[in-house]
């Protein structure tokens, strides 16, 4: 573990009950923590399971960062040039099979698909992310004829609670995906072995950064391979016990600021 008194290199961020509050609103104390700490050159990157167009949001809100790692860590952009780093997505004939697996065993279920930079969801799932976020009108299948390759299948039921639904979901669902909840009220079937550690792994490759000179905060069961993956991690006093066991410390919780009262003692 790095020591408190070496500044990172790199701080990967989750973003939904990490450095976001309850409500979704970002503080102006976290802002200016972030900018604090990239002006004492620590490459920020935004580690989230939101798609880029939700993600991109929040970059908003703080006013820059260095990289997204997004969608679980299936693809990860450079800013404020945009240039994608990663992009990683399911076998082309897997998301039509799976769903039409899904619908047969779990009736009533919903789906959305997200792509490289947009998402095409049924009815229920614009009501399922933050306020704000940009999301066009819903479509009655997602399994309507699209070209676009699909990075991953989120999908919710309105009759189930996120735990239970996972239950659902896992018995029915073999290992050619990863299944991921990030916050939200719906899960991610995304692509195997593939999370926000693995992304960050190689993003700190391709900038010559040691592991051990990395910071991570999180909150969530995605969160757990990065966690442990970096040199000093910070899981959030609003995560659950088993995120709070994969992590060197505990930062005080999103809705108290908990990153931006950490960094403040580093960077101030």
């Amino acid at each position: 573990m790095s020591s408190n008194s070496k500044l990172p290199q790199l701080i990967a961020i989750d973003v939904d009950g990490t450095l976001a509050r309850s409500d979704g609103s970002i503080s102006h104390r976290t802002c200016e923590s972030i900018e604090k700490a990239r002006k004492a050159d620590s490459k920020i990157v935004i580690a989230t399971g939101r798609p880029w167009l939700v993600a991109f949001d929040s970059v908003e809100k703080l006013g820059g960062v260095d990289f997204v790692v997004c969608s679980n860590g299936a693809m990860t952009v450079e800013l404020p040039s945009e240039r994608v780093l990663e992009d990683i997505y399911l076998p082309q004939d897997l998301p039509t099979s799976l769903v039409e697996h899904l619908r047969k065993e779990i009736p009533g279920i919903c789906f959305a698909y997200e792509f490289t930079r947009g998402v095409k969801a049924e009815k229920g799932f614009a009501e399922r992310l933050p306020p704000g976020v940009p999301l066009g009108p819903p479509i009655d299948n997602v399994l309507e004829l699209d070209p676009r390759p699909v990075r991953k299948i989120l999908t919710w039921h309105e009759k189930f609670d996120l735990p239970d639904f996972m239950i659902h979901i896992k018995n029915t669902v073999n290992a050619k995906v990863d299944i991921a909840s990030s916050g939200l009220t719906f899960l991610e079937l995304g692509p195997p072995k593939v999370n926000k550690a693995t992304a960050l792994t190689k993003l700190t490759m391709r900038l010559n950064i040691r592991a051990e000179d990395t910071w991570a905060f999180g909150d969530e069961q995605n969160d757990i391979e990065m966690l442990k993956w970096a040199g000093c991690s910070y899981a959030m006093e609003n995560a659950e016990s088993s995120v709070k066991d994969a992590a060197d410390f505990i930062a005080p919780s999103n809705d108290e600021d908990g990153v931006a009262a950490t960094l403040e003692n580093l960077f101030n």
